[in-house]
Order: C-alpha cells, then sequence, then structure tokens
C-alpha cells in the first residue's frame, strides 16, 4: 500500500510540497501501523526513520525537519542546514529554505501549515487547547514576518484534527478555554452538555485564533482523527478502546516545504 497525503486547494503552489499523511502505507507494526512517524511511542525505530523516508521522498524534499513536541509556544527557526538539528523542544517551526520540510505530528492535536506566497516563507504548528491557549499560534506568524513575511499574505490550513462531536471535556478544561479571549469572541467553541461534561469545538477555537492574528485566508481539512481512525492516528479513540488500560497509538505527520527548483 502507498503512503497517501491529503491536499487543500488554498495551498496548490507550485513553489511548495507540501502534505497532510494518513497513517497508511508504511513499515510500523500494529498498533502503529503503519505510518507513524514518531520516535516516543515505542515503535521500532528501524520502522520509524524507514517511513520518515517514505514521506521525503514522496515530497522531494531533501529533509524533514522535526520538533520534540511539549503544547508550547516556543517556535524554532530553520536558518541553516545544519544536520544535527534534533531534540527541538517546540511546536512551532518556521523558514525560508529551500528544501527543507517542516514536520508537525499529531494523533487528534492539529497541525497548522502556513505559507506566505510573496515573500516564500513557510511554518507549521502544533495546535492543541494548550498549545492555541498558550499562543502558538500567534508566536509562529510574529516568527514567520521576523523572517519578512506579511501576515496579510499568510495562507493557512488546518489538518486532520479531533471534532466537537468527539471530543468530550470537563469543567477543568472549559474553564480554561472560557478564560480565553477566543471564547469570548465565540461561544459556540463550546457546547454544555450536563454539570461537568462539554464538547469542545477545537477546529472553530482555532480558526478565532488565526482571525485573532489577522489571518483571513484560513481553510480547513475538515477529518475528525477520531472518527477517521482507520485512516489517522487518534490518542483519544485509543485509549477508549483500551480502557482502563493505557492507550498506545502512532503519530501521522504533516509537512510543508519549499522546492528547490
Amino acid at each position: 500500500m502507498n503512503i497517501k497525503k491529503i491536499l487543500h486547494p488554498k495551498l496548490e503552489f507550485k513553489d511548495i510540497s507540501y502534505g497532510f499523511f494518513t497513517r497508511e502505507g508504511g513499515h510500523s507494526k500494529s498498533p502503529y501501523d503503519s505510518l507513524n512517524c514518531s520516535f516516543n511511542v515505542e515503535d521500532n525505530e528501524h520502522n520509524v526513520e524507514e517511513n520518515l523516508t517514505l514521506v521525503c521522498n514522496e515530497l522531494k524534499l531533501e529533509k524533514i525537519i522535526k520538533l520534540n513536541q511539549i503544547h508550547s509556544s516556543k517556535v524554532f527557526v530553520v536558518k541553516n542546514r545544519d544536520n544535527q538539528i534534533n531534540n527541538i523542544r517546540a511546536d512551532g517551526l518556521v523558514t525560508k529554505l529551500k528544501g527543507i520540510g517542516l514536520s508537525i505530528l499529531g494523533a487528534d492535536c492539529a497541525p497548522i501549515l502556513f505559507y506566505d506566497k510573496i515573500s516564500k516563507i513557510i511554518g507549521a504548528c502544533h495546535a492543541g487547547w494548550r498549545g492555541a491557549i498558550n499562543g502558538i499560534i500567534e508566536t509562529t506568524i510574529a516568527s514567520m514576518e521576523d523572517l519578512g513575511a506579511n501576515r496579510n499574505d499568510i495562507i493557512s490550513v488546518i489538518g486532520p484534527t479531533i471534532h466537537k462531536e468527539s471530543y468530550e471535556i470537563k469543567n477543568d478544561v472549559a474553564k480554561i478555554v472560557q478564560g480565553s479571549v477566543f471564547y469570548k469572541k465565540n461561544h459556540s467553541i463550546l457546547f454544555h452538555v450536563s454539570e461537568d461534561k462539554y464538547l469542545f469545538d477545537l477546529p472553530l477555537l482555532l480558526k478565532e485564533n488565526l482571525k485573532y492574528s489577522r489571518i483571513n485566508n484560513i481553510g480547513d481539512i475538515n477529518i475528525n482523527t477520531y472518527e477517521k481512525s482507520n485512516l489517522f492516528f487518534s490518542h483519544r479513540k485509543s485509549t477508549h478502546k483500551n480502557f482502563p488500560k493505557e492507550g498506545k497509538t502512532g503519530r501521522h505527520i504533516s509537512v510543508i516545504g519549499l522546492i528547490n527548483h
């Protein structure tokens, strides 16, 4: 089975190579089957390396930069082609270098890919609720601006992520979300089911966040990772299926890179 990537019309440009990759077509065995791209989930490291090579070759990029994602607002700027770039503890990447893929791993949290079509600057960030409220989106955009981007020219696309109907939270998280400026802009982000139960619309929170950062060109792949766990890894679905044991699952990858013509 070949690896598969999801594309969005807003990112169809000849000078970038990108994809929101599914979990299909890789080398990893269950429960990481099969295109797991994370070294942090107890998968066989050789299989992960093979999977990353498949993705790199598919996109015709020289290398892929990966993050050790920590639900932060930290962004790493890739300024050179140093092969020693590894174990970066951050949740965003930006660059204007060609041939370098910026990657985000996911298993319910959202990958967001960014492209300024005028300045030819790219970005990517990992946005769950913590990262979004901590400011990862704004910091990624500001880091792109530091390289010469203009936020009026930035296109953003939200990748596969968990959706409202599958994302139940309790009062502790709901209160944090309710304290955010994004919730104040749009109360539909939360739906109150019962005393200690809410349904949480993460994609809507991210869209409000992007608009707050004055990004108006927003796309959404609109795929629910929980419902489509045959196509994408879902930490929450795996946890529910294996309860009371901790669920084990892989991480799918989303990548954007500038092409070397």
